[in-house]
């Protein structure tokens, strides 16, 4: 194998690895949140689009008495809120909460920690999940767990590849490669837009 053969399969396993233990820990701080809170149905209002004071509210409330973290600040951008959280393994994770739910974004590499640009492809960028409201069907999905991003997603292989937020090369959004990832049994495929 040559090096760069090497390096990249490298980087493959070090991001499988990151992805599964952001998914584990996302988990089990929702799982901690569940103990002392009780039931998270009701936990994000339905159709509102929240503000930066409360998404930093929710996270203070239900997200970050169980998780470990360096601390937040506000990283909008595009008009949509989103507060970013400095994670103690270099990576970050930003949380939004609008009209449709709880969106959640793992980046991996910590050379972005103090960039306020953020980067947009699916090597470095993963969508997830919690209570969102199904842009199928109108049914919340994953109330007591964080999943995937799904949204709009139809539940066909063309569609997780051909939607507009789908996992190809070229793509601006990526945002359902997580679930291509995630149901390769958390292994890259090779058809991955690496």
């Amino acid at each position: 194998m040559t090096i760069p053969t090497l390096m990249t399969k490298y980087a493959k396993q070090r991001t499988e690895t990151q992805l599964v233990k952001f998914y584990s820990m996302m988990n089990q701080t929702l799982r901690m949140s569940v103990a002392e809170n009780g039931d998270p149905d009701g936990w994000i209002i339905a159709n509102k689009n929240y503000t930066y004071d409360e998404t930093v509210e929710f996270l203070k409330t239900y997200i970050f008495p169980y998780m470990k973290n360096l601390g937040y600040k506000d990283c909008s951008f595009n008009g949509q809120i989103w507060v970013c959280v400095t994670l103690i393994d270099g990576g970050i994770a930003t949380f939004s909460i609008d009209i449709n739910g709880g969106d959640i974004t793992y980046y991996n590499d910590e050379k972005y920690v103090n960039n306020r640009t953020l980067p947009n492809i699916s090597r470095h960028k993963f969508r997830f999940q919690m209570a969102k409201v199904s842009g199928v069907d109108n049914v919340t999905n994953s109330v007591s767990y964080i999943e995937p991003y799904i949204y709009s997603w139809t539940k066909t292989k063309d569609d997780l590849i051909n939607n507009s937020r789908g996992c190809k090369p070229g793509c601006t959004n990526c945002d359902f490669c997580t679930e291509m990832i995630q149901m390769n049994s958390w292994k890259i495929p090779p058809n991955y837009p690496w």
